[in-house]
């Protein structure tokens, strides 16, 4: 009886200790229109590079390159408490960047999957 409920134990300290990574929102990019960026817990994140995103870009987007060398350091310069809402082009760099953020602590973090291209049509 002892041995089971050990185990018992041990499955819910171990279950009670999930990453945050696996708890990772995932939205459409198309679903921003009713979130009120003027909010300023609220970021809108482009990580397309500058080019990019002097191109075309979702109104009230920060851009950092994700595919920059100071990526990692620009993101330890941003507020962990907002709420970080990461698109790019078509999902793949916004998965990344979101896993990066989350690795780096941040605990709110949206990656809007389906990207710019699916903004634009």
């Amino acid at each position: 009886m002892r041995y089971i409920l050990l185990i018992i134990s041990f499955l819910m300290i171990l279950t009670s200790c999930q990453t945050k990574m696996e708890t990772q929102e995932i939205s459409s990019v198309n679903e921003i229109a009713q979130i009120d960026f003027a909010d300023e817990n609220k970021v809108l994140l482009d990580v397309r590079t500058p080019e990019e995103f002097n191109a075309g870009n979702i109104p009230n987007s920060v851009n950092i390159d994700f595919n920059s060398d100071e990526f990692d350091a620009m993101i330890q310069d941003l507020d962990k408490e907002k709420t970080y809402y990461v698109y790019c082009k078509s999902g793949n760099r916004s998965t990344k960047a979101s896993q990066k953020m989350q690795e780096a602590g941040f605990q709110h973090v949206v990656n809007l999957k389906d990207g710019y291209s699916a903004y634009q049509k």
